[in-house]
C-alpha cells in the first residue's frame, strides 16, 4: 500500500521542510492498521522524522510534521523541536497550501503511550486517543484540537483548517529520509501544456538557413537493436498527430526489425505540410551484422536513396541499384543521433562497444555533430516511473549520464534522456515535452552543423569577388 498522499502534495511537504527531497514511506494508516494508539507507536516510534496527514470527509487534507522520534511515554511528555510545523494541503477538495510553523518549539509535540500524534500544548492538533471503529468508510477523531496555541496559524482558526468536522476516511503517518533525487543538476523545461505548445512551435518552425538551397536537414537514428531508435520517431510523430503512431515498424526482436532506410518527415495531419527535418532510420546495430561502417559512410555522404531495402548478405555498395553517384548536401546527413537502452548503454559487449565507437570516428571524421539518447528511463529510475518530470533531479540518471559520456566521449549537454511512448494509449504532456525537448537539442545541434556551409558560401564568395578584382 503506497498511500494516499499524491506526488505533488508531497512535494508541498517538501517545499514546506526546505532541505529537498525526500522519500515518503508509509508506517501507519487507519484504513490498513487499524485506528489504536498502540499500532500506531508500535510502527512509529523511534523512526525519526515523520509526517502525519489526516484526509476528512469534506475533501480537506492537513496535518503536522516533526523532525524528531515519536515515543511511548507512560504520562504526557512534550519534546522541542525548532523545525516542527503543521500544513494543510486541501481545502474542500481544492488545493490550499498552507504552513504553519511552531512559535513555541519547547512544546512542538506530545508523546503519551494511550494517545495517536499529538502536535502543541493546548492540544494545537489532538488526532486521536485510545482506538477508534470504523463507520462503514469513515472515522471520527476523538481528540481535542484548538490550533494557535504552540504553531502560527497566520489568522486561520482551527474550525477553518478542519472544517469544524472530526469524520475522517483516513490518517496515515510517512517517515522521512533524505531522497536519491538530487537537486537540479539540469536545466529543466516547463512541463505544461503551453510549454509543450511552445517547444512544438520551435520543431515547426525549424528549417535550414536560408541560402543552401536545401528542404530539409537530416538527422540519422542509429542504435543496437531494440534500443528504441524506430520508437523515437513514433514518440515525436505522436506528439505532433495528437495520438499514439506506429509509422515506422518497431518491436522486439533479436534481429533488426528496421531493414530499410527510411527519412521520415513529421506531419502534424494529412492536410498540412510535413516539418522541415528528416529522422533517418536505418538497420540496428548488431556485433556481426546490422549497418556497417562502409554502409554507414554511405548513409552519411547520401549515397543510399530513401526507402532502400538492406541485404544482410549482400552489403550496400556503388553498384546498389538506385545507388547516389552526386548527392547534393539536401541528401547528406546533417547530424548522427545514437539511441541507447538507457538499462544496457554501460554494460555493452567489448564487440559492440568497439564498433559503435568505430562508427563514432566516421562521424567526427566527417565533421557530424552527434549526441546520444538514452531511452526507457523510466525502466532506470523508479522516481522517473512515477513522474517523468523527475528526470532532471534524479541521482541515478545523472550517475548514468555521467557514465556514458565518459564511454563515449561525448558532451554531457549532448546526452539526452528520454521516454519513448511504449505503454501508453494516449499522449501524455510530460511524455511529449521531455521528448520535445530532446528534439530540440537534436535541431539546434543540426543548425550549427548547417551554419557552417553558409560560412563556406561567404568564403566562396568572397573569393570570387576578390578575384574578379584581379
Amino acid at each position: 500500500m503506497e498511500g494516499k498522499l499524491g506526488l505533488m502534495q508531497k512535494r508541498a511537504i517538501e517545499r514546506f521542510i526546505g532541505t529537498g527531497t525526500k522519500e515518503f514511506n508509509l508506517l501507519y494508516s487507519f484504513t490498513r492498521d487499524g485506528a489504536t494508539a498502540t499500532t500506531f507507536h508500535q510502527k512509529c516510534d523511534n523512526r525519526g522524522p515523520t509526517v502525519t496527514v489526516i484526509y476528512n470527509t469534506k475533501g480537506s487534507v492537513y496535518g503536522g510534521y516533526i523532525e524528531k522520534s515519536w515515543a511511548s511515554d507512560t504520562s504526557e511528555t512534550y519534546y522541542k523541536d525548532d523545525r516542527a510545523f503543521l500544513f494543510r494541503l486541501m481545502s474542500d477538495d481544492k488545493v490550499a497550501l498552507n504552513k504553519f510553523p511552531v512559535k513555541n518549539p519547547d512544546k512542538a509535540f506530545c508523546c503519551n503511550a494511550t494517545y495517536g500524534p499529538i502536535f502543541g500544548s493546548g492540544h494545537d492538533l489532538n488526532v486521536f486517543n485510545g482506538s477508534l471503529t470504523a463507520e462503514g468508510t469513515q472515522y471520527t477523531l476523538n481528540g481535542d484540537t484548538n490550533m494557535g496555541s504552540a504553531y502560527d496559524m497566520g489568522g486561520l482558526s482551527t474550525d477553518q483548517v478542519t472544517d469544524s468536522i472530526k469524520t475522517v476516511r483516513d490518517v496515515e503517518v510517512y517517515s522521512l529520509s533524505e531522497s536519491s533525487l538530487a537537486g537540479v543538476w539540469r536545466e529543466s523545461p516547463g512541463w505544461d501544456f503551453k510549454d509543450l505548445e511552445d517547444l512544438k512551435h520551435f520543431a515547426a518552425a525549424f528549417a535550414p538557413p536560408y541560402g543552401l538551397d536545401i528542404d530539409t536537414a537530416n538527422i540519422l537514428i542509429l542504435g543496437p537493436v531494440g534500443a528504441g531508435k524506430s520508437s523515437f520517431f513514433n514518440t515525436v510523430a505522436s506528439v505532433f498527430r495528437g495520438h499514439i503512431c506506429d509509422q515506422a515498424v518497431c518491436g522486439s526482436a533479436e534481429k533488426s526489425v528496421t531493414s530499410k532506410y527510411r527519412m521520415y518527415r513529421v506531419r502534424s495531419s494529412q492536410i498540412e505540410k510535413p516539418l522541415k527535418f528528416c529522422m533517418c532510420d536505418t538497420m540496428g546495430l548488431e556485433e556481426s551484422q546490422g549497418i556497417d561502417i562502409q554502409e554507414l559512410t554511405y548513409v552519411l555522404d547520401g549515397n543510399v536513396p530513401d526507402g532502400y531495402q538492406f541485404n544482410p548478405t549482400t552489403p550496400f555498395s556503388n553498384d546498389a541499384h538506385g545507388f547516389i553517384k552526386s548527392p547534393t548536401l539536401g541528401q547528406k546527413i546533417h547530424c548522427v543521433c545514437f539511441v541507447f537502452d538507457g538499462n544496457t548503454a554501460t554494460i555493452l559487449s567489448e564487440k559492440m562497444l568497439e564498433k559503435i565507437k568505430s562508427m563514432q570516428a566516421k562521424v567526427r571524421q566527417k565533421g557530424l555533430p552527434q549526441a546520444i539518447v538514452l531511452t526507457k528511463i523510466d525502466n532506470v529510475c523508479s522516481y522517473v516511473e512515477e513522474d517523468v518530470r523527475n528526470v532532471y533531479q534524479s541521482e541515478t540518471i545523472k550517475q548514468l549520464v555521467d557514465k556514458v559520456s565518459n564511454i563515449f566521449g561525448v558532451p554531457r549537454s549532448f546526452i539526452l534522456p528520454l521516454k519513448n511512448y511504449e505503454k501508453e494509449i494516449d499522449v501524455r504532456t510530460d511524455v511529449s515535452v521531455l521528448a520535445m525537448h530532446t528534439l530540440k537539442r537534436l535541431l539546434l545541434s543540426t543548425e550549427n552543423h548547417l551554419f557552417n556551409f553558409l560560412d563556406q558560401l561567404d568564403k566562396t564568395k568572397k573569393q570570387k569577388s576578390v578575384d574578379s578584382l584581379d
